[in-house]
């Protein structure tokens, strides 16, 4: 395997020269970085990444704190995440609270260790004021954390509005609309604000189902929907979660309730799950490659020294139009 020195000798330039063309700082000469870049392909050399990393302070590692990777949504940001970070030269560390305080701590210990160059943070078990007392590269995706930390988000009063005003169109009289237990530092919490205004302002009877934000997998989302429909024998029409409205869909069908002329459905989110209804769901679309990729930029600036344009980021929410709110 080939040296940096060997790379330097065939290039006749020093090693220092070499190092500023593989690393990008500093001024090389074009017919010098030319020579370089062919000695570097003539011998095949591959920069050593923990040797590179040294040099500019770092180690090549990103921090994502989820609730819990097994959740559709939070599954497909960390996927587009990894995608984008890899293009940058970064590995993430993958860190599942399971809504453990503890287990968020010892990943905030590691930024303030240096163990890792920062942290995207999407998980709620710990206290805002935790987060205070950190100098370090943070970016939180939909979790407002104040102390000059980005916050990067949908744009969740729009999708809200999308939403209830579907169900209203759709003809919709009695209307349930599934929430997590209010979390104050989640942006969420508007759309479902939102989407109870608008019900207000129409005049359409609606009730919340509170579920347990602390309880993302499949089984508690399956057991929650059991019986729903027994529980809630005259509403026309749903809101919630991709996870919850396919599961919804489905003890509707079983229950023996006609989609749409019986029941109506909006879903949230639009990961590939909600490919999977049948019926077609519709579905009120998170942008959720482009959220990945604005956390990464906002965190690249924070880890480069540079201070970011805001505090609050928000990106547009999509509309998709499916079966489960068409009337026939």
């Amino acid at each position: 395997m080939a040296t940096i020195q060997e790379v330097a000798k065939t290039a006749g330039v020093g090693v220092a020269t070499v190092s500023r063309v593989i690393n990008g700082t500093g001024y090389v000469k074009e017919e010098t970085r030319e020579r370089i870049e062919a000695a570097i392909k003539e011998l095949n050399y591959t920069p050593n990444a923990m040797a590179r990393n040294l040099y500019r302070n770092r180690n090549g590692i990103i921090a994502v704190i989820v609730p819990e990777i097994d959740h559709p949504f939070f599954a497909s940001f960390v996927n587009e995440l990894e995608e984008i970070c890899a293009e940058h030269k970064y590995k993430i560390m993958l860190c599942n609270t399971w809504f453990k305080e503890n287990y968020e701590k010892q990943y905030l210990k590691m930024l303030e260790e240096r163990l890792v160059d920062g942290i995207v943070v999407a998980s709620h078990t710990l206290d805002v004021k935790e987060y205070s007392s950190i100098d370090r590269p943070i970016v939180a995706f939909d979790r407002e954390l104040g102390n000059g930390i980005p916050c990067v988000r949908s744009d969740h009063e729009v999708g809200g509005r999308m939403a209830a005003e579907e169900l209203v169109r759709a003809g919709c009289k009695n209307v349930v609309q599934l929430r997590a237990i209010n979390n104050k530092s989640a942006p969420f919490v508007i759309r479902h604000n939102t989407f109870e205004q608008v019900m207000k302002e129409n005049g359409v009877k609606y009730q919340n189902v509170f579920t347990k934000w602390n309880y993302l997998s499949y089984e508690y989302n399956c057991e929650l929907c059991q019986g729903f429909f027994e529980k809630y024998p005259n509403i026309d029409g749903v809101f919630a979660t991709d996870i919850l409205a396919l599961n919804l869909e489905i003890e509707a069908l079983k229950s023996g309730l006609r989609i749409p002329e019986d029941l109506k459905i909006v879903s949230y989110d639009g990961t590939s799950m909600i490919g999977l209804s049948h019926p077609s769901i519709t579905v009120v679309v998170q942008p959720i490659k482009e959220l990945a990729a604005e956390c990464f930029r906002q965190l690249e600036m924070r880890m480069n020294g540079e201070k970011t344009e805001n505090d609050l980021i928000t990106l547009p929410v999509s509309f998709r139009r499916g079966e489960s709110t068409i009337n026939k």
